[in-house]
């Protein structure tokens, strides 16, 4: 993420997929934005409004740089001095507005486009060990047969186990230039003898799509991480492998701490959960941009029944334009804590020197009329948001008659109380050592005949595993100060752990299934959705 991105300060269990691991796949992440990459279903209306920089202003900036490159004291570095003018005229504008400098584009435009360059491997260093925690399918690394678990002793014959190495010390040995290979030496826990492998730096997919599997014959869960410019097709086939043409569906559509990404993407996903052509979806209105006003297709491909969307403080602008059209049409009920509050739209603009901004061009316009920009300056992410919280705006009506509101982002039909575990003081501690108990747990299952998740989402772990969780606390953090949070929490630490087991094992699909069996928000949506009478009663007046 840019860093003069504003974003979300949500923490949430979901953290717990992204612990403070280093990746071998830098780059910059998603802004919150909404972007524009192209439409079929979508009215533009001209704008008759326009305006022009003068000519003095962008004479007065090229004076002053002239100036301090001939006049100043010293020498000085007039490129880097205007990426910081570029940087400081964007920030003026709004947090959502950036500038991206040469050395950030190519990082940024794969991302959006759901690749990343590196050879897609997760790891963090654990007892002096370089360990690999994940995988990426489909990448360089994959395909050389490395697995999660491996121990990376080598890079490039410079040793990187048992050594007092700094972590951008270990990065900078494992880059290297595109389709350049790098060397490494493993230790695999269920052989003996360290295996060679060469791998070659290359692009890595990144799935948007982070689980999908049945909860039972007719209601599917899916989770998306974000709206990339493949999330349509991959959320598409998440469904196909799933449930035949004819079937009728409930779904899940989990969008917490999913940051946004293409709104085109968004639009097609919300297309599909209508039968009808032309529904006025999504429109976006700017001082000098064109209106454009977004529709459903009519071409529905799956036959998708009742709808429940989960959201948090983290969901932001292209999930909240989702929940919040889906609200408005009364196509679904919204589960979950008020979302992030992004009602914007950013364009993508080249420069000459290749390297770019990303402008906000316009604000979007959900089907009863709001806008669901957040009005309220402190960020509220807490179990204590109330009325008060926010300056409440205009009031709008849903189809049904519903009472919804502007100024207050998207506010859930269902709404779930913040978990108090999430705002410990403790957390990060619980967090961190849960990652690696889980790790240690998996390691020892490795080579065994039982395989520890072998009995699918139920997840076995040592009945010891409280002690052993706080004599890994005091020996990574020098800290056993957690014992009475572990004792009150100890349930949620339980499915967190299991979890974590199940992510190594099973990736995100595993993960999200054992995490799921108690978590808050799918189980109220399970009981919306179980529930025709609740369900339909919900969505009334």
């Amino acid at each position: 993420m840019p860093m003069n991105e504003e974003k979300p300060q949500a923490e949430s269990s979901y953290w717990l997929m992204q612990p403070l691991i280093f990746a071998l796949l830098l780059a910059l992440g998603f802004s919150l934005g909404v972007f524009f990459n192209g439409s079929s279903n979508v009215q533009i209306i001209k704008s008759d409004k326009s305006r022009s920089v003068s000519s003095g202003s962008m004479h007065k900036l090229g004076e002053i740089l002239n100036f301090v490159q001939t006049k100043y004291v010293d020498s000085v570095d007039v490129d880097q001095l205007a990426d910081v003018a570029a940087r400081a005229i964007l920030e003026e504008l709004d947090p959502n507005s950036y500038y991206i400098s040469r050395e950030e584009t190519s990082a940024v435009n794969q991302r959006m486009q759901g690749n990343m360059e590196g050879i897609g491997v997760e790891f963090f260093v654990f007892r002096d060990s370089l360990h690999i925690i994940d995988v990426f399918p489909g990448g360089p690394a994959d395909n050389a047969d490395i697995r999660t678990g491996d121990i990376i002793l080598s890079v490039n014959d410079s040793l990187v186990t048992g050594m007092d190495r700094s972590l951008e010390n270990i990065m900078t040995l494992m880059r290297s230039e595109p389709a350049r290979p790098v060397r490494l030496e493993l230790l695999r826990p269920s052989e003996e003898e360290i295996n060679e492998i060469i791998v070659t730096r290359g692009t890595v997919p990144i799935n948007s799509i982070g689980a999908s599997y049945l909860i039972d014959d007719n209601l599917l869960y899916v989770k998306i991480n974000s709206f990339t410019s493949r999330t349509y097709r991959e959320f598409m086939e998440s469904i196909e492998t799933k449930i035949s043409d004819s079937e009728e569906f409930d779904l899940i559509l989990d969008l917490r701490h999913n940051p946004g990404g293409y709104l085109q993407e968004a639009v097609k996903i919300l297309s599909q959960m209508f039968g009808q052509s032309g529904l006025e979806l999504v429109k976006t209105r700017g001082y000098s941009s064109q209106e454009r006003v977004y529709r459903t297709t009519g071409q529905q491909f799956f036959r998708v029944g009742k709808v429940a969307v989960l959201i948090d403080g983290a969901s932001a602008s292209a999930s909240e334009i989702i929940a919040g059209v889906l609200q408005d049409l009364d196509r679904a009920i919204v589960i979950g804590t008020h979302s992030y509050g992004k009602g914007s739209v950013q364009e993508h603009y080249r420069l000459r020197d290749n390297s770019a901004i990303r402008l906000t061009v316009s604000r979007y316009y959900i089907p009863s009329g709001r806008s669901i920009y957040k009005k309220v300056e402190d960020d509220y992410y807490s179990s204590d948001v109330t009325d008060e919280t926010f300056d409440v705006g205009k009031t709008f009506l849903t189809a049904n008659g519903r009472k919804v509101f502007e100024g207050r982002a998207i506010e859930p039909d269902i709404l779930i109380d913040q978990d108090s575990f999430l705002t410990k003081r403790s957390y990060s501690m619980f967090r961190n050592t849960i990652n690696r108990l889980a790790f240690v747990y998996f390691r020892e299952s490795l080579g065994t005949t039982e395989d520890i998740t072998s009995k699918g989402s139920a997840v076995d772990i040592p009945v010891q595993w409280k002690e052993d969780f706080l004599e890994l606390a005091e020996e990574e953090f020098g800290n056993r100060d957690i014992e009475e949070d572990l004792v009150n929490y100890s349930d949620r630490v339980k499915n967190l752990l299991m979890a974590r087991i199940a992510r190594y094992e099973h990736g995100p699909a595993g993960y999200y299934k054992q995490l799921n069996h108690n978590d808050p928000f799918v189980i109220m949506a399970k009981e919306a959705l179980y529930s025709d009478y609740h369900y339909q009663a919900m969505l009334q007046k």
